[in-house]
């Protein structure tokens, strides 16, 4: 009885109380925030209030004095994790890749290239991704010509599952390859010709579309690579080429086209040009003006803001020398000697 008692109190004296109930004898410790606890519903009330998984933080900062060989033994673990786990994307030819544009394949950098003459900026995705994985435009490099993936949105269009009042879901079509040379009406035509058989199979979808008649239908480009773009467009116009249309606009994998019978925007968007409105620009905008209003405090000429920089350097140099050769009074006198040493560096 009496070694149990003893080992009772060492126990105690090592974990305390229950920091839970504060009734029982601590028996637990959780690894991740230290919180000593009795039982198993101790450990779920103190995960539960206070949102913890009860995993141990493995980069959590350790000091040197407080190390053991288990923490050494866990970073080594984790460092051999991380080995694998890099091995395992360079193997992946899938996720290998982890910047954009870079290293992309022969096709996929002809494209861009192709596209950056016409003055598209066509951002291609990493392999993974569904967008890219769905992208049937193609270049044929002998003719030098654009086949485009376009999703064809429909605003408003009554389908006939839906309710009648239920119009403000749009309809989805898509063209796996449009060419480039061709115009906007001429590529949608299929949809509102009745004459056509694609148009003549989606009628009860389209039948307001093939009232109003190519002339009287709008087009909107989905707005990329802008600030708020899940929200705004681009108008395009009907009678000008894919290719002109898309000039001065930012690509991701394929373009994605509104089609309404309204001369404005569909509901919820807002109409853009395709001028300065790319982050990027703005970015380089806010960095220009910025560096013009503080041009006047800068230096008058780089020769001279050379100098001053050199100049600083030595500076720090000097203020090293004089701590290292003062007194131990500290009386020093860092005024003087630094303004000869000013007066020598000016000359």
């Amino acid at each position: 009885m009496s070694e149990e008692k003893a080992g009772t109190s060492v126990k105690s004296l090592r974990l305390g109380f229950c920091e839970v109930c504060a009734a029982k004898e601590a028996q637990y410790a959780c690894p991740k925030c230290e919180v000593k606890t009795c039982s198993v519903a101790c450990v779920q009330i103190h995960k539960r209030e206070l949102d913890c998984d009860g995993l141990r933080d493995r980069t959590k900062f350790v000091p040197l004095s407080e190390m053991t060989a288990r923490e050494m033994m866990s970073d080594y673990y984790f460092l051999e994790e991380c080995t694998r786990y890099a091995d395992d994307r360079k193997g992946d030819h899938a996720k290998r890749y982890t910047q954009q544009q870079r290293y992309l394949p022969g096709p996929q950098h002809r494209m861009r290239a192709a596209a950056q003459k016409r003055n598209i900026k066509l951002s291609l995705l990493l392999p993974l991704f569904s967008r890219h994985k769905e992208n049937t435009t193609f270049l044929d490099w002998k003719r030098n010509r654009f086949y485009w993936r376009i999703d064809w949105l429909f605003a408003n269009a009554a389908e006939e599952e839906k309710e009648e009042h239920d119009q403000t879901k749009s309809s989805h079509f898509v063209d796996a390859r449009c060419d480039e040379e061709l115009t906007l009406a001429a590529l949608l035509l299929k949809y509102v010709d009745p004459k056509q058989e694609t148009a003549r199979k989606n009628r009860k979808v389209l039948v307001r579309y093939q009232t109003v008649g190519i002339g009287g239908l709008s087009f909107w480009l989905q707005a990329e690579g802008v600030r708020r773009s899940a929200t705004r467009c681009y108008h395009l116009e009907a009678n000008k080429t894919l290719r002109e249309n898309l000039s001065g606009k930012t690509i991701v994998e394929f373009p994605t086209i509104i089609v309404t019978y309204a001369p404005h925007p569909p509901a919820g968007y807002e109409t853009i040009d395709s001028d300065k409105e790319s982050d990027d620009e703005l970015t380089g905008n806010a960095s220009d003006s910025q560096s013009e209003e503080e041009e006047p405090a800068s230096a008058n000429t780089p020769k001279k803001a050379k100098i001053l920089h050199d100049f600083d350097e030595i500076h720090d140099v000097y203020h090293a020398l004089a701590s290292a050769y003062s007194d131990d009074d500290g009386d020093t006198d860092h005024c003087g000697i630094e303004g000869m040493f000013r007066e020598d560096i000016e000359l």
